[in-house]
């Protein structure tokens, strides 16, 4: 039910769904642009598609160069700009989305999505990448986005799990 994104030994906990639509809506943008095939991207996109279909997490490469995170920050920004286009997302819409093959993003039993936690996410994502992710009010806690009242904290014990 809920996904770890991670950048530079930081990140935060995901509603799984929310994760998937921002995901979706950020490939969108990097298809759009014909760059899914430079080399970072060609890796990074298929990572991001088994992050949001299965039990890992979505971790952003250190190793990217300033121009490539930028590039990332920026269909991020496009990602979240076209989400703002719309108030809901129907579930039936998002498990039409074919993720990888055969495989589609479960609904977990919503009938939709509102896109304001998702874009809240993508906000998150970008600020993740920027080094400007605020650290939580709690010691031993983690941002929580993907729900209509975030950010919320989740407490981690000292192993990083919830």
């Amino acid at each position: 039910m809920s996904k770890v994104v991670l950048y530079g030994g930081r990140g935060f906990w995901a509603f799984d769904i929310v994760l998937g639509v921002f995901v979706k809506y950020l490939i969108d943008a990097v298809e759009a642009t014909g760059q899914a095939h430079t080399p970072f991207l060609a890796e990074a996109i298929p990572e991001w598609r088994l992050a949001v279909l299965y039990d890992f997490a979505l971790t952003l490469k250190e190793s990217w160069t300033p121009l490539q995170k930028q590039n990332v920050i920026d269909f991020a920004e496009q990602a979240c700009a076209r989400l703002a286009m719309r108030e809901t997302i129907s579930t039936e819409e998002i498990v039409s989305w074919p993720f990888g093959g055969d495989e589609h993003i479960f609904h977990r039993g919503l009938k939709e999505v509102r896109t304001a936690p998702v874009i809240k996410l993508g906000r998150a994502f970008i600020a993740l990448l920027r080094n400007e992710l605020p650290n939580t009010p709690e010691d031993e806690a983690w941002w929580f986005f993907g729900v209509e009242d975030d950010p919320c904290t989740v407490g981690m014990n000292r192993g990083g799990q919830l």
